[in-house]
């Protein structure tokens, strides 16, 4: 039983929902966080060579999958920074790091708790991640990123809490997680969202939800958009330029009914660095 909400212990008791895959599902009557009970974080699910980020044989399906999402964030970083240092946390297959040194000229670092996605990066493009836990980077950045990571942590404030102080003063921390508000969950209605999947997500964010446990952690949200980047349906048939593509990502951000929150925050209290306006190149998403 959940006793608690994770996002802040001043909320009401969690209501139980319902059962998924065995796992009872509880609501927060407050901010309508989404949690799992689980007894124990599932390590082995990151380590088995069918998870999602290890399945592909090449760099094109990669590129396919991931190569239009990392660009677009790359693209909004260069608003806040010129040539940001950036640790990404949870860095999966590498492919951010690798496009974000390769094609963008950036120096990025990686962190990821997974031996099997640590050995899959550094075979598929030669990336070696600096370690496996946050604790032991001794660095601090322009930018920490955190994609579609916080929902498969049992206690994302402490999360949060250690990719803070790894923000430089006037730093940023981008993120992207699953939305409740994204077409795929009105449409199916929550109990049969896909994103509510234990014991691989554990915690899922309302926007109020999401927006206070950042506020919590010391964050200020500076730009907040939702994201559809994989729409592998309008992939099938997209053109080379990927128009479809495109048009059905800025639709549904437009209406915010994209598959997951973006934000970008700074560090609250610290000095603001000036802003570098940048128009995105036609490339960009």
């Amino acid at each position: 039983m959940i006793e608690s909400c994770v996002v802040s212990s001043r909320h009401g008791s969690p209501a139980h929902a319902f059962i998924k895959s065995g796992v009872p599902i509880y609501l927060c009557p407050s901010c309508g966080c989404i949690m799992a009970d689980l007894k124990q974080f599932v390590h082995a699910q990151y380590e088995a060579g069918s998870y999602y980020t290890m399945s592909f044989a090449g760099r094109r399906e990669i590129e396919a999958q991931w190569g239009f999402r990392w660009r677009y964030i790359l693209h909004r970083l260069e608003r806040y920074s010129e040539r940001p240092r950036i640790l990404d946390v949870g860095a999966g297959n590498g492919y951010f790091v690798y496009l974000a040194r390769c094609e963008f000229g950036l120096h990025a670092d990686g962190i990821e708790i997974s031996k099997s996605e640590t050995a899959y990066a550094r075979e598929m493009f030669g990336i070696d991640f600096i370690g496996s836990e946050l604790q032991g980077v001794q660095e601090h950045y322009d930018v920490v990123g955190s994609f579609n990571v916080l929902e498969h942590v049992t206690d994302p404030a402490l999360l949060l809490a250690q990719m803070s102080e790894k923000v430089r003063p006037g730093g940023y921390l981008v993120l992207t997680t699953p939305s409740p508000a994204c077409i795929h969950r009105r449409v199916l209605g929550l109990q049969r969202w896909g994103m509510v999947c234990p014991p691989h997500h554990i915690n899922l964010f309302p926007r109020p939800a999401l927006e206070e446990i950042l506020s919590s952690a010391g964050f200020t949200v500076l730009e907040y958009a939702t994201l559809s980047t994989y729409i592998n349906f309008v992939r099938r048939i997209d053109t080379r330029r990927l128009l479809l593509r495109r048009a059905a990502f800025r639709l549904l951000k437009a209406a915010r009914l994209g598959a997951d929150h973006f934000v970008v925050c700074r560090k609250s209290g610290s000095a603001q660095p000036s802003a570098r306006r940048i128009a995105a190149p036609a490339t960009s998403a």
